[in-house]
């Protein structure tokens, strides 16, 4: 199949895309969330042998590269929800682990091409941005050994689609749960939608899924990293947690408060909400005028900084938005003066002053799954590990025009807790 760019109508493109995403992902993804958990949490525990329990320890500490644990964390996990557990990690040996190097094999696994795939549009985003037009087809071509990753992501997908489908192995309770599985269903019922079309829009969805909340997780632990004194509360609030399911691990709030916090203080794009014309557009009340191609954004960063709504915008507190209500003199609740409002809201509510998620009809449908993601890694790093920085003193995040990256070669080290803890059930024990 060829993975030439298909021209769709704007409008067109619009409708179907928010129809096809808001059931796959919103309506039926959320009402499959809890089921899910399940295989997401052994994933997790996968993840952790391989990238900490298994080193090799010195004087009982396994020092490992931050970014990378996070990295294969969160994009397991999701990647468990997109693609179900077989297609996606087959082979985990075979995942490449820098853009330069050569994928491990000779017929590379869907596995390493979700990571290269991923890892080849953010070094494109700032290459192709440095060399003249008549260049950009080669240093593409070079950059991303002329699209090897894409393509295994194209075929693979294009068999699964296909002809391939009903020889598709997964798990029968797993399959329906993956986001795959549901937009092949659910576009079956509209012309609109095709194979080339609909895996353009699955790894547009899977580039999203793949980069901010790994980059969310790195930052969120490092800010733990760096303010100890959080983690004991959140061990205390995971002790108190009857379970560790969907419905008990959404309402911790202290973890809630502080992923949302540390978020806030270190988003991934400074400025939030982008928009490209598609035609020329000016703004009402003699605004600015963009010409076809212009991105217009708001300020992500002034919007969560401003101190109506944050007092003291610039300090990190881990509180900030859990509920603290008192009654009034009529004996109701009420959010106490002073707070700008925000008290009591949650990490995946979306809205102008939080806008990390995007806003209005392109908000993010999956910020639900994205989130348990972030809480079900946090609440396992800490609660089975002492951890500590290797240097404290060092960078750890470098800045490309508006946005944030973490820096790869940031080391922590870990040290499991003695006794182990006894976390709670998750209904796990038959996929381990």
């Amino acid at each position: 199949m060829s993975n030439a760019q298909v021209y769709l109508d704007p409008d067109e493109q619009k409708a179907a895309r928010y129809r096809l995403f808001s059931r796959a992902i919103k309506i039926t993804g959320m009402s499959q969330i809890a089921a899910l958990q399940p295989y997401l949490q052994s994933k997790l525990e996968k993840t952790l042998f391989k990238e900490i329990d298994s080193r090799s320890a010195i004087n009982g500490w396994k020092s490992v590269k931050i970014a990378h644990v996070m990295r294969e964390l969160a994009s397991g996990m999701l990647g468990v929800y997109f693609f179900g557990d077989k297609l996606c990690w087959s082979n985990l040996q075979t995942m490449c682990i820098r853009i330069a190097d050569s994928l491990a094999a000779e017929e590379p696994e869907f596995a390493s091409a979700m990571l290269c795939y991923y890892k080849d549009v953010i070094a494109c985003m700032g290459a192709l941005q440095l060399v003249p037009s008549f260049m950009k087809s080669i240093v593409y071509s070079l950059l991303t050994k002329n699209g090897r990753a894409l393509q295994v992501l194209f075929t693979r997908l294009s068999d699964v689609m296909g002809p391939g489908q009903c020889n598709w192995d997964e798990d029968e309770n797993l399959k329906p749960m993956t986001l795959l599985h549901n937009m092949i269903e659910f576009s079956k019922e509209s012309s609109y939608w095709d194979p080339n079309t609909l895996i353009q829009a699955i790894a547009g969805i899977w580039f999203a899924a793949s980069h901010q909340p790994w980059i969310n997780l790195h930052f969120v632990f490092l800010e733990l990293c760096n303010r100890p004194e959080y983690v004991q509360l959140l061990r205390d609030e995971i002790d108190s947690a009857k379970s560790l399911d969907y419905a008990e691990i959404t309402k911790l709030p202290i973890l809630d408060s502080f992923i949302k916090e540390a978020v806030r203080v270190n988003p991934l794009d400074k400025m939030s909400i982008r928009r490209k014309a598609i035609k020329p557009f000016t703004f009402s009340n003699d605004g600015p005028h963009l010409d076809v191609g212009e991105i217009a954004c708001v300020s992500g960063w002034d919007l969560m900084h401003n101190e109506a709504k944050y007092p003291n915008p610039y300090e990190f507190d881990g509180h900030r938005f859990v509920s603290a209500k008192r009654p009034t003199a009529a004996g109701d609740p009420t959010t106490i003066p002073g707070d700008g409002g925000m008290r009591g809201t949650t990490f995946t509510d979306a809205s102008k002053d939080f806008p990390v998620w995007g806003y209005g009809s392109k908000v993010c449908p999956g910020r639900w799954h994205g989130a348990l993601v972030l809480k079900m890694a946090i609440v396992h790093l800490v609660a089975r590990y002492d951890f500590r920085l290797d240097d404290a003193t060092v960078s750890q995040k470098w800045f490309w025009e508006t946005f944030q990256m973490p820096y790869e070669s940031t080391r922590v080290s870990f040290r499991p807790r003695s006794p182990p803890p006894a976390l709670g059930p998750t209904s796990t024990e038959s996929l381990l």
